[in-house]
């Protein structure tokens, strides 16, 4: 399903797919349409969350505005009243709240707007350093490309990888999953995949829908994905440092290429490393700070004899 207009947004297909499911449920080929464009990218994930929430928000402001809902019946109205009333079919209508949900939703991508008891409130960290947001009963670190829907007593990780931490039970959904945390867990979605690891603490999650509950110990790693069954193991000292290097700002390479490593730094600094020619090959190993690609290429000039040309806004590497 596409909507109707030139190079349809995300925001405007999920808009399309919300506005369909309200009229009726999905036949089995919609369904799966809408799987396989969900599945297709993170952020198609995203954008129909956005659009349920938009969506449903336009519903309570309408039955909120005077007269809706028990009302006085129409035959009360006086006919002057009415006689000039020429309300839209129901099809424009349609389109033109889809319009409206997929503009506000697009709207909320790039925007911190002013908190609503209604919608909540959005929060996006694209190529830049990790930022903290609080929730009730704890705070929530996102992690740079990730984003997070704050409403209420409630808060959804949209797309990326976050940890939790909180001092008393907090609760965060993600996917498939809601966890229910004291403590630390880094909770994080690639795809259909859903991965939870508790860091510290004690944790539950629960799979939505069955209500199945998975308890998790420090160092516990829990994988859901759809159509496989959930993976719960316990991870190694090794695995656990580099599941959370991120966090703690530190970039380990253990025979990665320069051209890996350079996509690494990238996505949290401004300052862009560029890997030319046979330079792009070269394995470099060790630990590095994460907010430092200076330092990085300098030691890969010293180690690996390549040499590297800095300005203001990027390192090119060859």
């Amino acid at each position: 399903m596409t909507c109707g207009r030139e190079n349809p947004t995300p925001d405007g297909i999920a808009a399309d797919w919300v506005a369909r499911m309200d009229r009726a449920a999905l036949t089995a080929g919609e369904q799966g349409e809408l799987d396989r464009w969900l599945g297709a990218d993170i952020r198609h994930r995203g954008a129909m969350i956005r659009a349920q929430v938009v969506w449903q928000a336009t519903e309570r402001a309408a039955a909120l505005r005077p007269g809706a809902g028990a009302g006085a019946p129409q035959a009360s109205r006086p006919p002057e009243a009415s006689a000039g009333l020429h309300p839209l079919p129901a099809r424009a209508r349609s389109l033109s709240r889809r319009a409206m949900v997929a503009s506000a939703a697009g709207l909320a991508l790039g925007a911190w707007p002013a908190p609503s008891r209604e919608m909540g409130r959005f929060y996006s960290v694209r190529d830049a350093a990790p930022r903290s947001v609080e929730i009730a009963g704890g705070t929530v670190r996102l992690d740079c490309f990730s984003g997070l829907l704050v409403g209420g007593t409630a808060a959804r990780l949209l797309d990326g990888r976050c940890v939790l931490s909180s001092r008393r039970e907090a609760r965060l959904d993600a996917g498939s999953l809601t966890f229910r945390s004291v403590g630390r867990v880094q909770v994080s979605i690639a795809g259909d995949r859903t991965t939870g690891l508790l860091l510290s603490g004690s944790a539950v999650a629960i799979r939505q829908g069955t209500g199945e509950r998975f308890t998790l110990r420090a160092g516990d790693c829990l994988t859901m994905g759809a159509g496989s069954a959930p993976r719960l193991r316990g991870l190694t000292a090794d695995e656990l440092a580099r599941a959370t290097n991120w966090e703690r700002g530190v970039v380990e390479l253990q025979g990665e290429t320069l051209g890996d490593a350079a996509a690494i730094f990238n996505r949290y600094n401004a300052k862009k490393l560029m890997v030319h020619g046979q330079a792009g090959g070269r394995v470099l190993m060790g630990s590095f700070a994460l907010d430092d690609p200076d330092t990085f290429a300098r030691v890969a000039r010293g180690v690996l004899h390549v040499d590297y040309v800095a300005s203001a806004r990027r390192l090119d590497i060859f």
